[in-house]
């Protein structure tokens, strides 16, 4: 079995996909209606449909797993879904409910450790119970 190695940006530029399954780019070379998801979600929209290309750029150290980002096309993009005002309260509460210490009840305002020494307690509570020593 013969491994594709990825010596140069000349490797990695396949537009025809003759020799990868979708359309290859080096990096920093793709079309300009061809972004990647983190481009997107920056301009306030996701991915309609899947990849429908890929850039590629050499590693050194690794000249058989070159890096990898998958491109969309722009003009198949579609809105962000925005959540409902039921959902953005779950999620309020969920997040109060991580900052709230089980031992004392208290708001934190961070959220709480569930790894030794803390194991979900505030910091308070952990030097009440002698697992930790706090500074004066």
């Amino acid at each position: 079995m013969v491994t594709q190695r990825y010596l140069s940006h000349f490797d990695c530029h396949d537009p025809t996909a003759q020799r990868h399954p979708i359309p290859t780019y080096a990096w920093g070379r793709a079309p300009d209606h061809l972004v990647t998801r983190r481009q997107l979600r920056a301009a306030g929209w996701s991915p309609g449909q899947h990849a429908v290309a890929q850039m590629l750029r050499p590693r050194k150290r690794r000249p058989t797993q070159p890096l990898r980002a998958w491109l969309y096309d722009i003009e198949a993009a579609v809105p962000k879904r925005v959540p409902s005002p039921a959902q953005l309260d779950a999620i309020g509460k969920a997040l109060r409910a991580r900052r709230t210490c089980p031992a004392c009840g208290q708001d934190v305002g961070y959220c709480l450790a569930a790894s030794w020494p803390c194991l979900g307690e505030c910091l308070d509570c952990t030097a009440a119970a002698g697992r930790i020593q706090l500074a004066a």
